[in-house]
């Protein structure tokens, strides 16, 4: 039987790590394929993204390297960005697309909207601020000498997200798509998850799942049950065989 590989993106900060627990936890036919971006995990001794651009066609070349049949793309936060981006890289490659896309804690790129400008406060204004959004231990932030690893790394993926320009999709996105929020996530609103359907060029299908911005850490049981649904047909018939 061949099974499906989900390829995930992180949010700002993240690494790999952040979405090993689903592997035990989704169908046996789901390969869970964390995507390592350069900084942090097994890669933290190359440099940082200095744009979008580089970093998305740095995920392509290591997407590409390792698709060997049908798959899947998450990404969550700053990863449903890339992960959007990504898809419009593999397009215009004319390479094989995905089966489904996944789009987690996030408003659509198109959206406007005013934010602070994360990449340029001071340590300690910057320390406050990711602090309020959550996710990570309060341990964390309130040991300096921790928080001078994690600065840099959250530092470099503010820089690139808040310097990244959109621009506007020709195509739509021909498989179906998924859109996972948190219900008590306070930065998504339901008008931000509606932006998302004007990429599908298929099914678009919205799921609020109780938890915060890291919902997706906070109530892994929910998220991996959205995603064992997803891929329930391909799975049902991968067990006929």
């Amino acid at each position: 039987m061949t099974s499906i590989k989900l390829f995930c993106l992180p949010h700002a900060g993240g690494s790999s790590v952040s979405f090993q627990i689903w592997k035990s936890k989704v169908n046996p036919l789901i390969n869970v394929c964390p995507i390592e971006l350069k900084g942090r995990g097994i890669r933290s001794n190359e440099a940082f993204y200095q744009n979008f651009e580089e970093a998305i066609d740095d995920i392509y070349n290591v997407l590409i390297s390792s698709i060997d049949g049908p798959y899947a793309i998450l990404g969550h936060s700053m990863g449903s960005w890339l992960a959007l981006e990504l898809y419009y890289k593999l397009l215009q490659e004319k390479v094989s697309l995905p089966l489904h896309m996944i789009f987690s804690g996030n408003r659509a790129p198109s959206s406007e909207r005013k934010e602070i400008i994360y990449h340029k406060l001071t340590s300690e204004e910057f320390r406050k601020a990711i602090q309020k959004i959550g996710g990570v231990s309060n341990e964390i932030f309130e040991n300096q000498e921790i928080f001078s690893i994690f600065e840099p790394i959250l530092r470099a993926d503010f820089r690139m997200i808040e310097n990244y320009c959109y621009k506007e999709k020709v195509n739509k996105i021909h498989c179906n798509m998924t859109i996972m929020t948190g219900k008590e996530d306070p930065k998504i609103t339901s008008s931000d998850l509606i932006g998302w359907k004007k990429y599908a060029g298929a099914n678009c299908d919205i799921f609020k799942l109780a938890g915060g911005h890291f919902s997706i850490q906070e109530n892994v049981p929910a998220v991996t049950k959205v995603i064992n649904q997803i891929f329930s047909p391909y799975v049902m018939k991968q067990e006929h065989y």
